[in-house]
């Protein structure tokens, strides 16, 4: 028969030594891009708007 209580241990990961926080230069870079284009494309169609008048 087999012992599950040893699997039901939880981890403690707090003191693990090979924890590091994750960079998030990639996120940022990725969040400023999509800003700009989103900005491009708004003041595209606004200049679109205003030429029709």
């Amino acid at each position: 028969m087999r012992d599950d209580r040893t699997a039901a241990k939880p981890q403690d990961t707090s003191s693990a030594p090979e924890t590091k926080e994750q960079s998030l230069k990639g996120t940022f870079v990725s969040v400023l891009l999509l800003g700009a284009f989103l900005a491009l494309v708004w003041i595209g169609i606004f200049v679109l708007f205003i030429a029709r008048d």
